[in-house]
């Protein structure tokens, strides 16, 4: 199937099924609601291509549908390369995987292995960036994938794709005596959980494939090593003189990457990486997060600020706080506050308070109201409330005006903070 499919019967066939389907959006765009239908799509199929295996077929037009959702997050490469749904799903946005082989060049690395390498967007970004790369993959068809994936991108002369288990010692010795570096990226699905035929994230590091304790016990024979994980990753796993970074995208968080010391050549323990229309940005600490001062605590000001998720999870909060000259307004709520406007900070947005008020869905309706907004976006943090749930009850009427509104809680009582429509610009650098 995945030979198919790189071949030139197979791309001629993707070829067709995306101008097919690109019409059907563009049609759907201008008010078509039947446009984009599946069936009407297999049948062009099959009219156009009358000799055409069914399962050939359906291959063509599952890799096209994955390439429209692959588009957004993989850039000018997303449209040549082949998928499977839980690779597309792991896969390293390519701007993040270019990211981090930039770090593994500027660490010295010249040859790196990529265990459970999946479709192989972190081996291409390590090629691209002129790193030899060996990638080994245990699923028979995702490895077929990865190898075309390499030859697509024009890297097969410097990225080798291996069809074996990396947990095997002696697949393992063999990859380690070849490389100077490891990057692990693992399986983070429970096989044996299912639903809708598909299997179940699991957060659990013991559970991923294979697991942190494996992961850990090889740091110590390849020290040159980092691993992609899940975002909710406990600090208490970064290793001593070790670095976790976590990595947003337009807001998105997206991935955290814990490397081990011997790649830790910045010398800091906890970084967020906030990328903003491709461009990246990077807070830091050298310190652990139980070491980390906080800021001052103190009443709402004028403005709001509401920190990026990559800066919140790394724990970097008063970091950021210190750098604009702002306070929390309660120790347990990810919201800072000033008096006077921040200065522009990708890692962060910031809205000015029109109007405090406790919170009920009455008065919050009525203070509205009385500024004739009929339009709100409702945010919230540390409330248990349903942001979407709040906007549809509170049935507001018909007016020009836009809105903010903050919903969250100071101590335990719950506060709505009317602000400014829209978040101030956030710059490009």
């Amino acid at each position: 199937m995945v030979e198919w499919l790189a071949s030139s019967d197979g791309r001629a066939v993707l070829e067709f099924v995306t101008v097919v389907d690109d019409d059907a959006h563009l049609r759907a765009s201008r008010g078509d609601a039947s446009a984009v239908d599946a069936l009407k799509l297999a049948n062009a199929i099959a009219k156009h291509f009358p000799d055409l295996d069914r399962g050939l077929a359906a291959a063509a037009l599952t890799q096209v549908q994955l390439r429209r959702k692959a588009a957004g997050r993989l850039g000018p490469h997303a449209s040549e390369l082949l998928y499977t749904r839980d690779g597309l799903e792991q896969a390293s946005r390519l701007v993040v995987a270019q990211l981090r082989a930039g770090r593994y060049r500027d660490a010295g690395v010249e040859s790196v292995a990529d265990l459970g390498c999946g479709i192989g967007l972190d081996s291409i970004a390590f090629s691209l960036a002129g790193i030899a790369v060996t990638a080994i993959e245990r699923d028979p068809t995702v490895a077929a994938i990865a190898r075309a994936n390499a030859a697509a991108v024009g890297v097969s002369d410097r990225l080798t794709v291996v069809e074996a288990d990396v947990t095997d010692p002696d697949t393992l010795t063999l990859t380690l005596s070849r490389v100077d570096a490891i990057f692990l990226d693992p399986a983070r699905r429970d096989i044996a959980s299912q639903a809708g035929g598909r299997s179940q994230r699991t957060l659990d590091p013991q559970a991923w494939s294979p697991p942190w304790s494996w992961a850990a016990a090889l740091a110590e024979r390849s020290p040159r090593m980092a691993a992609k994980v899940a975002p909710g990753i406990p600090h208490e796993l970064t290793p001593d003189g070790g670095c976790t970074t976590w990595t947003s995208v337009d807001g998105d968080l997206v991935e955290a990457e814990v490397a081990w010391p011997a790649l830790n050549t910045a010398g800091v323990r906890r970084r967020a990486v906030v990328i903003r229309r491709d461009v990246a940005h990077e807070l830091s600490s050298a310190i652990s997060l139980e070491a980390e001062p906080r800021a001052s605590i103190g009443t709402i000001g004028n403005w709001i600020m509401e920190p990026d998720d990559a800066v919140i999870r790394a724990g970097l909060i008063a970091t950021l706080a210190e750098r604009i000259d702002a306070r929390f307004i309660d120790p347990q709520v990810a919201y800072l506050t000033s008096d006077d406007e921040p200065p522009p900070s990708p890692f962060m947005a910031a809205f000015r308070v029109d109007e405090a008020l406790p919170y009920s869905l009455d008065s919050l309706r009525r203070a509205l109201t009385a500024r004739g907004v009929g339009q709100v976006v409702v945010k919230k943090r540390a409330i248990t409330i349903d942001p979407d749930d709040v906007r549809k009850r509170l049935k507001l009427p018909k007016a020009e005006g836009k809105a903010t509104v903050v919903i969250t809680r100071i101590g335990t009582d719950p506060w709505a903070y009317i602000c400014a429509p829209r978040a101030r610009a956030i710059p490009d650098e």
